[in-house]
């Protein structure tokens, strides 16, 4: 059934013009790779991959393109790209959360190679983590507090290839994210989404279980890894803290704290802040649509002191985490 639901979810993409795929060479993206393939449309899809330096991405999305017959774009980022596409991230996403901007990274290089080749409508594997339990985080987790997880994360989930798509003209299809694959997702047992294989525990068990004999057991059963990781965009991390001064660092957080109510954590964080402040305002300033949602609950991030909600246990503008919302009582 899961197949049957995900072939259908596919071939919804395709009579929508999807023309495209990210390919991380991860178990979700392989998926969609491998039933485009079989399903006889990989003639009319472009796969793409970005990674800077020697990413990991870059060789799994070749391993997985030779396999299944894909024809795919291989992409090296500069650090120069990986700058310029933070700076859009941030503008785009209204973000200066460090994760958020590095994994964000990755489909805005993907995507904006598409658009300026004339590619329209891309193919993602967004989704799959939310519904089948795929981030590390979850491996450490009893089953009742997994299926708490699952069920909350349902209501929030939120992907950034969404909107760098539509900044970009173009659009994206979620097939995991199919209303009837949601469904089933809710119907199967948490014990079938993590589980243990040859001593090990994994998340997404039943894609793995399912897919194993078409994708092969190297791809089945490779480990969950962050965007940033597997096409190397972390590495601006590094960079950022070798171009900034620790002099300039320490002024301006203290400035920060003091005059916009903003905690920045280290160098990296404050190059995204100050990209973020040439675009928008001090978050605590934050007002008008942007705002409604966490306008009712009257709460502020401690860190940052944007409005959210009164439940949040992370910010998603500054990143902060774990956090509890404190009241709102600042006069502006």
């Amino acid at each position: 059934m899961l197949v049957d639901l995900l072939n259908l979810s596919i071939n919804n993409c395709i009579e929508q013009g999807c023309d495209s795929i990210l390919l991380s060479g991860g178990l979700d993206s392989s998926i969609l790779a491998a039933l485009l393939s079989s399903m006889g449309n990989k003639d009319s899809i472009t796969a793409i991959c970005i990674g800077h330096s020697n990413a990991k991405d870059l060789v799994h999305a070749s391993i997985v393109a030779d396999r299944f017959n894909i024809r795919c774009v291989l992409e090296h980022v500069s650090i120069d790209d990986i700058l310029e596409a933070v700076q859009n991230v941030i503008r785009i996403m209204r973000t200066f959360d460090p994760m958020e901007v590095r994994n964000s990274a990755v489909p805005y290089l993907a995507l904006k190679r598409l658009s300026s080749n004339g590619y329209k409508y891309a193919m993602t594997g967004d989704g799959s983590d939310e519904i089948f339990a795929g981030y590390n985080y979850m491996l450490r987790m009893g089953y009742e507090e997994l299926r708490y997880e699952l069920s909350r994360l349902e209501g929030i989930m939120h992907f950034s290839s969404i909107d760098i798509a539509r900044y970009l003209g173009m659009n994206v299809c979620l097939p995991y994210l199919n209303s009837m694959l949601i469904d089933y997702a809710r119907s199967i047992p948490v014990e079938m989404k993590v589980n243990e294989y040859n001593g090990k525990r994994y998340g997404k068990f039943i894609l793995r279980v399912c897919f194993e004999h078409i994708l092969g057991k190297d791809i089945a059963w490779r480990d969950k890894m962050a965007m940033e990781q597997g096409a190397n965009t972390s590495i601006i991390k590094d960079y950022l803290n070798s171009i900034i001064d620790d002099s300039y660092f320490e002024n301006k957080r203290s400035y920060y704290i003091s005059n916009e109510h903003v905690s920045v954590r280290d160098k990296e964080h404050l190059y995204y802040y100050e990209v973020y402040r040439r675009f928008f305002d001090p978050p605590y300033y934050t007002k008008g649509d942007y705002a409604n949602d966490y306008l009712e609950h009257k709460y502020r991030c401690p860190s940052c002191y944007s409005y959210i909600n009164s439940n949040a246990r992370f910010c998603r503008v500054c990143g902060a985490y774990p956090i509890k919302p404190i009241a709102d009582d600042l006069k502006l």
